[in-house]
């Protein structure tokens, strides 16, 4: 009976110190997710989340469900470069590979089951089409309605989502005011730099 006591208690030590170290890395994964949020603030370009953390395969990610809040914070980061590229050394090759990474990542972040996610993600993706809008030289420039259709999808998502409403109302009455058919290219300028969300502020602030 004494060895089978000895293994019980061996089995009971060794699950203790297996959640002391899950707890451990729940911790720092926690807070490596709130230093990451703080970093962007300052410099979205500089922003990290990768939190140390001691147990293999990193379960601690796996009950805190971080793998597509990391994804769309990735996804927020790049958009921030893409949505100021120029063509760069390589006539453009080279950054619209970027842009092309980051809008298939909004993308996918925008077919989240959180609607929230969702609809920032779409919020993005709506700046994102009417920068390409306003594009000159021999690329057409794409439809303005891809903009519009952007920023109504992220309305309904998340009909909260106030950054959303003002860039889709803001765009919405420049068209009307110009007369610009959708389908078209539009306007000269953009949603309102230093406004809350699309165009101004962190975008994505608030996931």
């Amino acid at each position: 009976m004494r060895p089978a006591r000895l293994g019980v208690a061996f089995v009971l030590i060794a699950a203790g110190v297996l959640c002391a170290l899950l707890a451990a890395d729940v911790r720092s994964s926690a807070s490596g997710l709130r230093a990451g949020d703080a970093r962007f603030a300052q410099a979205p370009r500089a922003a990290r989340w990768s939190p140390p953390t001691i147990l293999p395969s990193d379960p601690a990610r796996h009950i805190l469900d971080l793998s597509d809040q990391l994804a769309f914070r990735r996804a927020v980061r790049g958009f921030v470069g893409a949505a100021s590229l120029g063509n760069g050394f390589d006539n453009g090759y080279s950054e619209s590979r970027t842009r092309a990474a980051v809008e298939t990542t909004l993308a996918g972040a925008a077919q989240s089951s959180d609607t929230r996610r969702a609809s920032q993600a779409e919020n993005l993706l709506g700046i994102l089409a009417f920068v390409d809008s306003r594009q000159r030289g021999p690329s057409a420039p794409a439809p303005i309605d891809r903009s519009v259709a952007a920023f109504q999808a992220a309305v309904r998502l998340d009909p909260t989502n106030e950054a959303a409403k003002y860039n889709l109302e803001w765009l919405l009455r420049q068209l009307a005011a110009k007369g610009t058919r959708r389908g078209s290219n539009s306007s000269n300028s953009g949603p309102v730099k230093g406004h809350r969300g699309a165009g101004g502020g962190l975008p994505g602030r608030g996931y």
